[in-house]
């Protein structure tokens, strides 16, 4: 593409030297030439005035924005943001001759979408900046202001104090939100940041310590969402704890508003929410200066359930698991990551809201909230007796959160049935009497209920008192579970029904492992529930829960659970490619408001037919695991790629580049996975860059162990991988096959490795070869 761009502001930052140096001799052989006029941040001329104004001023009278990526700067991403924002083209370089620079952007995945080039030498840069693209992202991945869901939050990786009263103060607002959570999807990339910041009105963004776990990546995506979202001139709140080094980026430091304690970042975030909401009724859409075209509108809305709940029953696909859900027949949803928990958590919620009689509550603690809980009693020397104590937790608990909702019902009904005043006075002073507030959301209440606990075995302590299993039970209910049970069945007839919906309590688990206290938590909550649905049974009242987990969650717990079996489940996993395909029609048919197309009509006006010998739709499927998210994931990238290339239609190229992109995402985000469930280092996969595809089993396990593991934790690094399907086996008939071609039956899969004559081969799915071969 021959560039219009006749001039240019340069991003990058002040060292190393020879980067610098570089930069500026490339910069002035390009102005040298007449034919642009590049100018450098050293150029500006600043002696006496407001750095950062001059900056942002020199970027919005630039044609373009050049930015250097070789060594990530916080005011640079800032800068390529801003620009973004304001709408002006921007173009990505990497000086490939500094070691593992070029490696180090491929695996944060920022720019993945957009393409970035690389130089060696000033010569090269200037015959980039001689040829800059003149497309405007703004134009290209812009989207209308959700209104519906107006906030957008860049969650944290760790779930600390600080960040988990940024989003309950966000809860508790109730304007709803949507988010980036690194735990979920570990690469964040342009095209997604620019989808989510445009259709939004306000911003949070979490600035974090340099001691936190991945501090650097979250501050550097911070500050590229807070350039974009200046740019397009959204309320944004930029958040940090306890500030005392008085140092930050020149060009936001002084719109970061530092907060002392939890209390206060709540009451920040409370009234940020409100002012975003507001401000929302104000944002008007900024015209295109060119009309979009059909892929550019194309879009299959968001891999993650949490970020599109109040348009998923646009295009929700009714499977049989969700009917079952919705019948009552079973009390555990499993299912892995990114298979369609959460999504079947949205959709039974609402439909059972709509029928009349119908309690719901629904609950999605944001983290792992016993943590203090946990490790008080971990303290107490034989913690197995103390499951009555536990469960009696989870009763008080979950009797809370029921009365709770039945008392918003009520504040509801207030607004025309005077009578529901004097039940809601009731209803206040049996909460009020167990100190149960409904303040905050239910992240921040089972953090009280912990708490109080904690605080109460440490006064026993001080007593010398024995912390017995009597003493820890009787402090948890204090008395309060009579009453409230008493206090709910007054208030629920006998024809309606309660009902509890359970997700999320395996978020943000310890890093080194799920252990046995985690996995007895998650019984004692199941049987629990199951104790109150006996209960309000007797009384003539009908109950019904489910807990969403993930799968390799519920495998560990029914191995520890002697009569397995017991409770109703259902498993999530995706075998059949039709119905895959199912869930990419209606999305297809959602953006393209065409019901009449079948299918192929409606895939082959936007993809190609074949890619590398196969239909399309099949390449992408052999690539994605059979898991719902990974395969929009695909699919968004080569509309991504295509629409940032200028294509019409979704060319071989794209789809090809865009497995790529996904195979490097999948690599962290089985490593994480991995580790969550083992505690195994979350760089284990990387053990395998260069490897043939197809090895014995010895052979992986001697790059395990190469990679620095113990004999046998290489045997558990081997069971885990063909366990998720990173690795399969040459079945008898010499086809690759996966756990998910069995039926996710580990049994079945291993029978097959027993009739293969010699020794069977074990083969990397092709999924994440191609990012460990390149």
């Amino acid at each position: 593409m021959n560039s219009k761009i006749t001039s240019a502001f340069f991003a990058y930052p002040g060292q190393p030297l020879d980067l610098t140096s570089t930069i500026e001799l490339g910069a002035r052989r390009a102005t040298s030439t007449g034919k642009i006029s590049i100018k450098t941040w050293p150029e500006m001329g600043v002696f006496g005035h407001i750095i950062p104004d001059d900056v942002r001023r020199s970027i919005r009278a630039a044609g373009a924005l050049v930015f250097d990526i070789t060594r990530p700067n916080l005011n640079v991403f800032y800068e390529a943001g801003y620009a973004i924002g304001l709408g002006k083209p921007v173009a990505p370089v990497v000086n490939s001759s500094f070691k593992d620079a070029v490696i180090d952007i491929q695996r944060d995945g920022l720019f993945d979408n957009i393409g970035y080039k690389s130089y060696e030498n000033s010569e090269h840069l200037a015959d980039l900046l001689m040829n800059l693209p003149s497309i405007s992202l703004l134009e290209l991945y812009g989207r209308e202001l959700d209104t519906q869901q107006p906030l957008f939050i860049l969650d944290a990786f760790r779930k600390t104090d600080f960040r988990n009263a940024i989003v309950s103060a966000v809860k508790a607002s109730k304007v709803h939100f949507r988010s980036f959570d690194p735990v979920e999807v570990p690469r964040l990339s342009t095209v997604t940041v620019i989808n989510q910041l445009t259709a939004s009105s306000g911003i949070v963004l979490p600035i974090l310590a340099d001691h936190i776990e991945d501090a650097a990546r979250h501050n550097l995506r911070a500050a590229f969402l807070a350039g974009i979202s200046h740019g397009l001139g959204r309320q944004t709140l930029l958040l940090e704890n306890k500030r005392t080094d008085g140092v930050g980026p020149a060009d936001y430091r002084d719109m970061i508003k530092p907060v002392t304690d939890d209390k206060m970042a709540a009451s920040v975030v409370g009234e940020f929410a409100q002012l975003a909401l507001l401000s929302g009724q104000s944002i008007t859409a900024r015209p295109n200066k060119v009309a979009k075209s059909a892929l550019q509108q194309l879009t299959l809305g968001s891999s993650a359930a949490e970020n599109e709940f109040r348009t998923l029953s646009n295009y929700f696909v009714e499977t049989a698991e969700f009917v079952r859900t919705l019948r009552g027949e079973v009390n555990v949803v499993a299912g892995r990551k990114g298979s369609g928990k959460t999504a079947i958590f949205f959709q039974a919620r609402d439909n059972f809201r709509e029928e009349k009689g119908s309690v719901v509550t629904d609950l999605k603690p944001e983290s792992h909230q016993l943590s203090l809980f946990r490790e008080e009693l971990l303290k107490i020397v034989d913690v197995g007796a103390f499951d009555h104590s536990l469960a009696a937790f989870w009763y008080f608990l979950l009797l809370s959160e029921v009365l709770l909702t039945v008392k918003r019902n009520f504040e509801h009904r207030s607004r025309y049935d005077g009578r529901a005043l004097e039940t809601l006075a009731e209803i206040d002073r049996v909460l009020a009497a167990y100190q149960i507030n409904e303040s905050g959301d239910f992240t921040t209440r089972i953090n009280r209920l912990s708490r109080f606990v904690v605080e109460e075995i440490e006064a026993a302590n001080k007593r010398k008192q024995v912390i017995s299993p009597e003493f820890l039970t009787n402090v948890i209910f204090r008395g309060g579970v009579t009453d409230l049970k008493k206090t709910i069945l007054k208030y629920i007839g006998a024809n309606d029904l309660i009902i509890l919906l359970f997700d999320n309590i395996d978020k943000g688990w310890p890093t080194n492992g799920v252990d046995e206290f985690d996995v007895r938590l998650v019984r004692l909550l199941i049987e629990t529930l199951d104790k109150i649905k006996r209960d309000f049974a007797a009384t003539k009242r009908d109950f019904l829960s489910v807990v969403f987990l993930r799968n390799d969650i519920y495998e560990m717990l029914v191995e520890g659970t002697p009569d397995r079996g017991k409770a109703g489940q259902v498993r999530i996993d995706w075998t059949d490619r039709a119905k895959l395909k199912q869930v990419i029609f209606k999305r297809l048919q959602a953006s393209a408001k065409d019901s009449s197309a079948n299918f192929n009509q409606l895939w082959t006006r936007f993809f190609p037919a074949v890619v590398e010998g196969q239909e399309s739709f099949d390449f992408f499927t052999d690539h994605c695991l059979m898991r719902p998210r990974f395969l929009i994931n695909i699919i968004e990238n080569a509309i991504s790629n295509a629409v940032n290339r200028g294509h019409e239609k979704v060319d071989e190229e794209d789809c090809v580049d865009a497995v790529r992109q996904h195979s490097l995402y999948l690599v962290d985000d089985f490593g994480y996975e991995i580790r969550d469930v083992s505690g195994l280092s979350a760089e284990l996969l990387y053990s395998l860059v260069g490897a043939e595809k197809l090895m014995s089993k010895d052979a992986f396990l001697r790059k395990f162990i190469e990679f620095g593991l113990e004999a046998g934790d290489a045997e558990k690094a081997f069971s885990l991988m063909v366990w998720y399907g990173i690795l399969g086996v040459v079945n008898r008939e010499g086809k690759e096959r996966f756990i998910y071609d069995y039926e996710y039956n580990m049994k079945r899969l291993n029978a097959e490795v027993r009739v293969v004559s010699g020794e069977a081969q074990y083969v990397t799915n092709p999924a994440l070869h191609v990012a460990l071969s390149t």
